[in-house]
């Protein structure tokens, strides 16, 4: 009876290890990008379920170019949902983690809207994805038109890649523009975007 209890001990220390493993390995890198036989990136077939990161209107660099009556296109970020879960455990952008850019059009007096802007069609869609081994900087970007189902990588050097490494707040991502997970960013990082000034209301 000793016998069978420390083989039973044995084996269930083994699993949990095992676990324990698995649950590692989901934090160090995730594999949820696939790939056609060029080499192209395939449009993830489950990107509306991916996690809300944050969202803007006629974003830019330059207030010169922005017009209130005409804002420009609504953007809608999201995050893979095995790069979220291994993000929110280790406070990192995990390799293999991609966000995606969505750019709508924007309209008003739609229906019963007569103040402010909404949602229009989608336009456009980026992937913007970490793999270290392909990259030399880390990651890169795939842009996909509405009937693409896999986009080319971006050649590199390219400006996305020059603008995210300069000013992502965070591992070439603009962290400053996603409040949502500021609470599972690293100390040093919130006390980056402090000094920024996009921590507050304005």
């Amino acid at each position: 009876m000793q016998r069978l209890c420390m083989i039973t001990t044995v084996i269930l220390l083994s699993t949990i290890g095992v676990i324990s493993l698995a649950e590692d390995a989901d934090t160090d890198a995730v594999h949820a990008a696939t790939f056609d036989d060029d080499g192209h990136l395939n449009r993830p077939a489950n990107i509306d379920e991916w996690v809300f990161l944050g969202s803007s209107l006629g974003m830019g660099y330059s207030q010169e170019n922005f017009d209130p009556d005409s804002p420009g296109m609504f953007q809608i970020v999201r995050m893979e949902p095995q790069a979220y879960s291994a993000f929110r455990k280790t406070g990192r952008f995990v390799e293999g983690t991609m966000f995606s850019l969505h750019f709508f059009g924007s309209q008003n007096e739609v229906s019963i809207n007569r103040a402010g802007f909404v949602m229009g069609n989608l336009h456009f869609m980026e992937i913007h994805y970490k793999d270290s081994e392909r990259f030399p900087n880390g990651f890169n970007f795939y842009t996909f038109d509405n009937d693409q189902n896999a986009a080319e990588a971006m050649p590199q050097p390219n400006e996305c890649v020059t603008c995210h490494t300069k000013d992502g707040a965070y591992d070439g991502v603009f962290v400053q523009f996603y409040p949502t997970i500021h609470e599972h960013l690293p100390a040093d990082v919130l006390a980056r975007l402090s000094e920024l000034g996009v921590t507050g209301e304005h």
